[in-house]
């Protein structure tokens, strides 16, 4: 529109223009007779068509100007436009691009002997499993990286990539060691935590400590897990964003935690009171219930306290609705591993032969190892938390693993809460609903 006003205007001034007097028709002559008449209205057309000329000039500039600031007016808007797609660009490039691992990550612990070496041999064989051997020193976890990749050539297998069997410390007797070792993981996503080492003294009359006082089979068992585990929640967490399987925490306890049990029965049962041993005594109690100092006790507790770490640690993780399942599980009598290497030597001959040969109540420690690649692997597990799982007599093969309850006092969720209570006064750290 304002083009064709425009274009209007400039031909009207132009024949203007070109029919002034100063330009008259070709062929046509003033007559001299009235050439004072026709200067005199020459001189007042010129004037009209002068009036006439500035007035079609004036249209003419508002119409240029208001066309020039159309086209800035334009020009602008498109460059808002450009800015918003570039800024909206940026946006989208600054999204974070989720990828998914081929290559999930074990954290296992406890694992250059017994049913833990048997699992992460187990785990090294699926060649799709970064396993990291945290061991309580440097050397037993490299020791334990070779005895796996011999043990594997000479059933004739391969480790495709031994850079994936990682040999770290970590001394769960020893907060500071724990704490270094988590550290170093990092930001590392962790798709399986196996909470597997396990101590204990049976018919010891001293009372062994770890280096931070506490009493070594709960220091270790408990106290020493419980605090890696927090430690390292966050990494298990974050595994679940890259990987198409939630991730799990496993904890080997033992089913001696519950004194109706054939194992529990034996000696002392297990419990932990008031906690009147901590009220007394604090980091440096003999026994959580303040009750006379027994080894084998110390020992049940621990495992008791496994399971109530369990409940508590799942209860607060769907509180914070978090994909992380938690499972428990006890593998069985294994006397053939180095598990009752501080007992007396003879007593734990007496009693393998006892309990394989006489009884065949025993389980192997390939067995065992199997209860804990199923608690960590097994697809039947992957909508399950909170349970726990007992390699009990029976069957074919003279052993039955399922899903089974756990001793009453276990299911106690005060006691599990004051649990994790005292357990973080002990390691000297709070730990809330992480996620």
């Amino acid at each position: 529109m304002t083009t064709s006003i425009t274009s209007s205007v400039v031909s009207s001034v132009q024949r203007r223009v070109q029919l002034s007097p100063h330009n008259p028709p070709v062929g046509r002559r003033r007559r001299p007779r009235r050439a004072a008449a026709v200067a005199a209205a020459t001189n007042n057309n010129n004037n009209n068509e002068c009036v006439k000329t500035k007035r079609e000039m004036l249209t003419l500039t508002a119409a240029m100007s208001f066309l020039t600031f159309q086209r800035e007016q334009a020009r602008a808007d498109d460059e808002v436009v450009v800015e918003e797609e570039e800024v909206a660009t940026a946006e989208k490039e600054e999204e974070p691009v989720i990828v998914m691992r081929d290559i999930r990550t074990v954290v296992i612990t406890g694992c250059n002997h017994g049913i833990g070496l048997d699992a992460a041999t187990k785990f090294a064989k699926t060649n799709n499993l970064q396993v990291i051997l945290a061991c309580r020193t440097m050397a037993k976890a490299k020791e334990a990286k070779y005895e796996i990749l011999d043990a594997i050539a000479a059933e004739g297998g391969r480790v495709n990539d031994p850079s994936l069997l990682v040999p770290a410390e970590c001394d769960l007797a020893d907060l500071e060691s724990i704490k270094t070792f988590a550290t170093s993981l990092g930001d590392e996503p962790i798709d399986i935590l196996c909470l597997n080492a396990g101590v204990q003294y049976a018919g010891s009359k001293e009372v062994n400590r770890t280096k931070d006082g506490f009493e070594v089979s709960m220091g270790t068992d408990h106290l020493g897990h419980f605090y890696l585990t927090n430690l390292l929640l966050k990494n298990v967490e974050s595994a679940a964003s890259s990987s198409t399987l939630k991730p799990r925490i496993v904890i080997t306890a033992s089913e001696v935690h519950d004194p109706e049990s054939p194992g529990g029965k034996v000696g002392r049962g297990a419990g932990l009171g008031n906690f009147d041993g901590i009220k007394e005594d604090g980091a440096e109690f003999e026994l959580m219930d303040g009750s006379e100092f027994d080894a084998d006790k110390a020992y049940k507790d621990s495992k008791l306290a496994n399971i109530l770490f369990a409940n508590e640690l799942n209860r607060r993780l769907r509180l914070a609705n978090s994909q992380i399942n938690v499972v428990s599980f006890g593998p069985g009598l294994i006397t053939r591993s180095n598990f009752f290497q501080h007992q007396n030597p003879v007593f734990t001959k007496v009693f393998d032969f006892a309990a394989n040969d006489l009884l065949h109540v025993a389980e192997t420690v390939s067995g065992g190892g199997d209860c804990l690649i199923k608690m960590a692997l097994d697809p039947e597990l992957e909508n399950k938390t909170g349970v726990y799982y007992n390699n009990d007599l029976g069957g074919d093969t003279g052993h039955i693993f399922h899903e089974g309850s756990t001793s009453k006092e276990s299911m106690n969720t005060e006691e599990a809460e004051d649990l994790w209570t005292w357990s973080e006064a002990l390691v000297g750290e709070e730990f809330d609903v992480y996620i």
